[in-house]
């Protein structure tokens, strides 16, 4: 059975990094961060992140919108930072935000001094409301499974950080093609 560990806080700095200089979209959402002990396999590809959304049913009791899960045995084996950032660059990439209908209205005002924000609480005083509706993540959530063996843009970005990744450059090297970069080349 697989152990789950808490991050301590290793994961999230580089989360941070990846999503502040990346995705932005993705500031607002929450993200919760955990260890698995070991990589697993999924049709073929060794997973070394995984991303999972909080099920309806728990959103009253967990104060996240994601939980991503990294193989910790692949990230203590990363030699670099740039490949740890690469780790998570491609979990990121595995998700999609779409803005929900309706939500650019709010806060909308109420009565007196009191504003409804798009999550249905009511807050007293415009300025108080509009930073309590930045806070509030306005995305439907969507997961995509790993449809590809390589995303281009994680290649593109961090080169051939794994092992298929660089067994897929070579390949592609043997024809003549153009060269492209290794991290840390």
């Amino acid at each position: 059975m697989a152990e789950y560990i808490k991050d301590d806080g290793a994961i999230k700095a580089i989360a941070d990094k990846v999503i502040k200089e990346s995705f932005p979209k993705f500031s607002n959402i929450k993200i919760a961060y955990q260890f698995i002990d070991k990589a697993r396999n999924s049709k073929g590809r060794t997973i070394y992140a995984e991303a999972n959304k909080i099920p309806g049913k728990l959103d009253n009791y967990i104060d996240y919108d994601l939980i991503i899960t990294v193989a910790e045995d692949k990230w203590a084996a990363a030699e670099h930072q740039k490949t740890r950032e690469a780790i998570i660059d491609d979990v990121l990439r595995t998700i999609h935000l779409e803005g929900k209908e309706g939500t650019e209205v709010f806060p909308r005002r109420l009565a007196d001094d009191y504003y409804q924000l798009s999550n249905g609480k009511k807050v007293k005083g415009l300025k108080e409301a509009g930073e309590a509706q930045a806070k509030i993540c306005d995305y439907d959530i969507k997961i995509y499974d790993y449809d590809i063996q390589a995303n281009s843009k994680n290649f593109e970005k961090y080169g051939a950080w794994r092992e298929d990744l660089a067994a897929m450059k070579q390949t592609v090297m043997q024809p003549g093609l153009p060269k492209m970069r290794v991290v840390n080349d």
